[in-house]
């Protein structure tokens, strides 16, 4: 028997041997340990275990342009950020302030008023904001994880995080109007503990002739446009001490897509002081954030405004749903799918046995239409100005890449051969919906600085006006602000051209309220007003 085990190790041994000789190690990879190597000594990677630094520049507000193309920005009056590799953390501190950048677009605090501080954290998967007053506010968990995903994505950073993954493989790349050949290096880094691949991101980068990090591309989730493409480039390398050498200018773009001209210009800072491996770099998250249920934006609370239209609020951004005899109406479809889930199920609770024929979008801001997806998954028709078409078609509705946040639609798309739908439908000036009983008419908002695309809904029978990021009455006998927004006076002067008989204000950010208030704290405004339109709230 001893003889018999001893021939078939010797047996299994020449099989082994000869399997192994035929799997000799990937050439890219073997190629990509070399670059890392050499990139690392070039700028002593491998020592920076933590840094500070600070500077000046400006930033852009992603998902709230004017229209098509590129992002409105702000001056950065100051920029820091500290990170911490060892615990996985983070913080960044800016000051905005409006500067000399056009005022055109919105959302998000622009135009900016004065200085505005803001202070985003990241803890592993944890993110969290801290306001002025010094309270931590945690974000939702896919923020949280692209937040997580910046820490690697510098020069000092992605270097040592591409040699920990044994997978990284390098290749050519040739770019012909510059005559000249990058080194590519691609390589997958875990940011969360949820499945794959929402957790597992792909980060790409471009070194020059010298080992030089040039650019950085990767992938952010975005419920508007899916795996939504990002790039940071990296120059003007200088010593900052033992050894070092950390770029001191960095410029993003952020949430680029093929088919949207002029490119998502994000941020672009000129760092004046640097230092690594500064003490007390770790950055712990606050108890109430570590403890906190993950943020959600699934609370929908129910309230009718009139027979067969319901408010459906319950978080930041609303929709009203309205009832016609044989199907239902949504304006505005807002953030994720998450909400959108939560505002269909009321809806069909509170309607049952009516589909969603048709779900309004007012305009072009991403948190306004970020959960339209799931509404098309439900058979609904799209409704939205004309100025959208291309968008709606090219990028919400087109079938790209949604790995890291995939939806109902993409998961469970139409089949293309099939009946299918009418998935948009858009207008121009004005469009009316009706049945004979219940009607919706949708009108063009001129004047607007905020967006080149934004309409309000009217219900005349119940005299309701449905209006975004336009304002909304304030408490009965509030007194009039010092600054009435320049939105508000452009949605009074439309309500005034269109002759509309408002009694009820329904915006999609704050409370309903009667146009009687309205009128009363924007309509002297409006009067002394000159006729130009004004930019975000």
């Amino acid at each position: 028997m001893r003889n018999k085990l001893g021939l078939l190790c010797g047996i299994s041994a020449l099989m082994i041997g000869p399997a192994m000789a035929q799997n000799p190690p990937n050439p890219n990879q073997v190629a990509a340990k070399a670059l890392l190597q050499a990139a690392e000594k070039a700028i002593g990677a491998s020592s920076v275990k933590s840094w500070t630094a600070s500077g000046t520049g400006w930033m852009g507000y992603p998902g709230q342009p004017y229209a098509q193309g590129d992002l409105p920005r702000s001056d950065l009056k100051t920029f820091s950020e500290t990170v911490d590799l060892a615990s996985k953390s983070a913080k960044w501190t800016y000051t905005r302030v409006q500067g000399n950048q056009p005022i055109r677009g919105g959302g998000g605090g622009f135009p900016v008023q004065g200085e505005v501080p803001f202070n985003e954290n990241v803890n592993g998967a944890l993110g969290w904001n801290v306001n002025p007053q010094g309270q931590a506010t945690p974000i939702n968990p896919r923020d949280g994880s692209n937040r997580q995903l910046r820490l690697w994505l510098h020069p000092a950073s992605f270097i040592q995080a591409a040699l920990a993954d044994p997978n990284a493989a390098a290749t050519d790349r040739y770019f012909a109007r510059q005559n000249r050949t990058v080194k590519v290096i691609a390589f997958t880094t875990k940011v969360c503990d949820r499945p794959q691949p929402q957790c597992t991101r792909r980060v790409t980068g471009e070194f020059n002739k010298d080992n030089m990090l040039e650019r950085v591309v990767t992938w952010f989730a975005d419920p508007v446009l899916g795996d939504s493409l990002s790039e940071f480039r990296y120059s003007d390398y200088k010593d900052v001490g033992g050894g070092v050498k950390m770029p001191h200018r960095v410029h993003a773009h952020i949430g680029d897509h093929p088919l949207i001209p002029g490119g998502h210009n994000y941020l672009d800072v000129r760092f004046t002081d640097i230092k690594v491996n500064v003490a007390n770099a770790a950055n712990a998250a606050p108890d109430n954030v570590r403890t906190a249920p993950p943020v959600t934006t699934s609370n929908v609370v129910a309230t009718t405004l009139a027979p067969g239209v319901v408010h459906m609020g319950g978080g930041s951004h609303h929709s009203i749903a309205v009832e016609f005899k044989d199907y239902v109406t949504v304006i505005e479809a807002p953030l994720d799918q998450q909400r959108t889930n939560a505002v269909v199920t009321k809806v069909k609770e509170t309607f049952p046995n009516k589909p969603i024929r048709y779900v309004i979008n007012t305009h072009n801001h991403f948190d306004h239409l970020g959960g339209v997806r799931g509404y098309v998954a439900e058979g609904a028709t799209v409704i939205a100005e004309d100025k959208n078409k291309d968008f709606y078609k090219n990028v919400i509705l087109a079938p790209q890449a949604r790995t890291l946040l995939p939806d109902r639609l993409s998961q469970r798309p139409f089949a293309p051969t099939g009946p299918g739908q009418s998935m948009l439908q858009t207008f121009t000036d004005n469009y009316t919906i009706s049945d004979g009983n219940q009607t919706i008419e949708l009108y063009h908002v001129e004047g607007l600085n905020h967006s080149d695309n934004m309409l309000i809904a009217y219900l005349p029978k119940q005299k309701i006006l449905v209006s975004a990021d336009l304002g909304g009455p304030p408490a009965a006998g509030t007194p009039a602000p010092a600054n009435v927004s320049a939105n508000s006076i452009a949605l009074y002067r439309n309500i005034e051209r269109l002759k509309l008989d408002v009694a009820t204000h329904a915006p999609i950010h704050g409370n309903p309220g009667p146009h009687a208030e309205f009128a009363r704290v924007v309509g002297p405004a409006a009067a002394r007003a000159p006729a130009a339109g004004g930019g975000g709230e």
